[in-house]
């Protein structure tokens, strides 16, 4: 059974011991135990609860979606910080790429990042948020990352109702990055054989519970120093 190995998988992630994760979803510590070792099912309210504590979403549990990939900020905790590089609201998609223009329609507030580990850029992120969201009063919020380079766009979002739940990805390599990601990302144009790093293209859809988007990203990573993790069910 594949929801007992997730749930414990899920809850290490979060960095809860049992007993406070049980504490958390008002729920006995030997009822969780139970559920991680497949001797009894949560019920779908408890499920639910378990699903929204560790930040997952109810199909992964179940085994219905297979990406373990966690984010940036999940996967390198305290090592992960943000360069503000721009945030502005779009009132026109002029001059967007297609595939923007194609999922949302304006206003966006754009959001742009340099995330680093161990203040060493990883990936460049681009964020568009739907105008469904509050986006001036969230483009309020996210300019505190220049004086806070932890702060969180997901912590953010929740504040409001909108936790992520979710998200689709498609991944490309691209081993011409651009001379602006060169600079950015600190590629070595001098390694040998003068081959230049290659950078994984990533578009991300990310979905609240109730499925709605709240977030069409764009992000590039290098690949040397990032790792990507995925599971597929066969």
């Amino acid at each position: 059974m594949l929801l007992p190995q997730r749930l414990k998988e899920a809850r290490l992630t979060a960095d809860l011991k049992q007993k406070e994760a049980a504490e958390k979803l008002g729920i006995s510590n030997s009822s969780l135990s139970l559920f991680e070792k497949g001797d009894r099912d949560p019920d779908p309210e408890t499920l639910s609860k378990l699903a929204d504590l560790y930040n997952v979403s109810v199909d992964w549990l179940l085994g219905r979606s297979s990406s373990t990939h966690k984010g940036f900020g999940r996967y390198h905790k305290g090592k992960a910080t943000k360069t503000y590089l721009e945030l502005r609201i779009h009132t026109t998609l002029a001059g967007l790429s297609e595939d923007v223009r194609r999922e949302l329609q304006p206003p966006v507030l754009y959001y742009r990042v340099l995330q680093n580990r161990d203040n060493k850029p990883i990936t460049i992120s681009e964020s568009y948020l739907p105008n469904s969201l509050p986006i001036e009063e969230i483009q309020k919020i996210l300019e505190g990352v220049k004086e806070n380079p932890s702060l969180s766009l997901y912590k953010t979002l929740e504040s409001f109702g909108r936790k992520p739940i979710s998200c689709e990805e498609v991944l490309i390599v691209d081993s011409n990055p651009s001379e602006e990601e060169i600079d950015l990302l600190e590629l070595d144009e001098n390694a040998p054989g003068d081959k230049i790093t290659p950078v994984a293209r990533i578009t991300r859809k990310t979905f609240d519970a109730s499925s709605k988007l709240v977030e069409y990203c764009l992000l590039t990573s290098r690949t040397d120093v990032y790792q990507f993790e995925y599971r597929f069910m066969l």
